[in-house]
C-alpha cells in the first residue's frame, strides 16, 4: 500500500469514528445528582455562614469549591436566559439584579433539605426547580 493509500485509509477511519462521538452521550445517571452538588458546595456554604458580608466571600481554593461556584454560575446564566422578543424568561424564574451567587446556592440548600425525595435527580433540574419555587416570575 502507498503510502498516500495508507494516510486516506486513515483519514477514513478517523472520519468514522469522529463522526460516531456525537451520536453517543452521558447517560442521566453519569450526571450530578443534587446530593452530589450538595456535597461539592459544603464549604461554600460554610465560608458563606462564616462571612458576614456577602460581597467580601473567601472561598477555599479546593476543587470542591470551584466545581460549585461554576456550577451555579451557568445555572444562573441559563436562568437568565430570554426568549428572543420576550420579556419572559425561558424557564419562567425571575432573579433579582442584585442577587448573589452565594444566594442561589443557599436556595438550593435550603430546597433540597424540604426536598430530600430530590437527592439523587440530576443537579441542574433540582436547581432549575429550587430557582422557579423562590424566583417566579409573577
Amino acid at each position: 500500500m502507498t503510502l498516500i493509500r495508507w494516510l486516506r485509509a486513515g483519514v477514513i477511519v478517523f472520519a468514522s469514528a469522529a463522526l460516531q462521538l456525537p451520536l453517543s452521550r452521558p447517560a442521566l445517571a453519569d450526571l450530578a445528582t443534587a446530593s452530589e452538588m450538595a456535597e461539592e458546595c459544603e464549604s461554600v456554604l460554610s465560608s458563606a455562614k462564616a462571612a458576614s458580608d456577602p460581597d467580601a466571600l473567601e472561598l477555599d481554593n479546593n476543587f470542591s469549591a470551584g466545581t460549585c461556584w461554576g456550577a451555579f454560575l451557568s445555572i444562573q446564566q441559563l436562568a437568565s436566559v430570554q426568549i428572543s422578543g420576550k420579556k419572559q424568561t425561558m424557564f419562567h424564574v425571575c432573579l433579582p439584579e442584585d442577587t448573589k451567587l452565594i444566594q442561589l446556592i443557599q436556595v438550593f440548600d435550603a430546597y433540597l433539605k424540604r426536598h430530600p425525595e430530590r437527592q439523587e435527580e440530576p443537579f441542574t433540574i433540582v436547581a432549575m426547580g429550587s430557582f422557579y419555587e423562590a424566583f417566579r416570575c409573577r
